[in-house]
C-alpha cells in the first residue's frame, strides 16, 4: 500500500465532464495504490469498470485505463495535488476533464454535489422529441 497521504487506497468518489452532457459524470471507485501501480474498480452511469495503470510520486503524475465490463476503454491522465486527482480523459478523439478524490474529502462531495443542485434542469436534450410533436414529424427535417 502507498504511504503517500495524498493517494489513500480505498474508496474514492469523482466525475468527469462531456460536452453533450448537462450534468457531471459521478463515479463510485475503489482505488489501491502500491510501488508505481494503480488498480481499481468502480461504476457510474455507463456501467461497472476495473482500472489499471501507474503513478509517479516525484513528478506527481498517474494514469490509468479504465475499462467498461464488455466495453469500451477511456484513459485517464492527471496530477496527484490537496484535492485528489485532476487531469484529462479520452477516448478516441473525444476529451474531457475529470476529478476524483478520496472518499473522507466529505468538503469536496458537499461543493459539488451543492453546485450539481442549483444548476437549471436542462429544458431539452439532444436527441429527445419536444412535447407536442409526433416523431414522424421531427424525422421530416432530418
Amino acid at each position: 500500500m502507498e504511504s503517500d497521504r495524498q493517494l489513500p487506497t480505498g474508496e474514492w468518489n469523482g466525475f468527469y465532464l462531456e460536452n453533450h452532457q448537462p450534468r457531471r459524470g459521478w463515479m463510485h471507485l475503489y482505488m489501491s495504490f502500491a510501488d508505481g501501480k494503480i488498480k481499481g474498480e468502480g461504476t457510474d452511469y455507463v456501467g461497472p469498470w476495473v482500472a489499471e495503470g501507474e503513478y509517479d510520486l516525484a513528478s506527481r503524475v498517474c494514469s490509468w485505463v479504465k475499462q467498461y465490463i464488455g466495453m469500451h476503454q477511456v484513459i485517464y491522465r492527471g496530477t496527484v495535488g490537496e484535492n485528489g486527482i485532476m487531469g484529462r480523459w479520452e477516448i478516441s478523439f473525444i476529451t474531457g476533464e475529470f476529478h476524483v478524490w478520496p472518499k473522507a474529502m466529505t468538503h469536496l462531495n458537499e461543493l459539488y454535489l451543492a453546485d450539481d443542485l442549483t444548476q437549471p434542469e436542462p429544458t431539452i436534450q439532444l436527441g429527445t422529441v419536444p412535447t407536442g410533436e409526433s416523431s414522424a414529424e421531427s424525422a421530416s427535417f432530418l
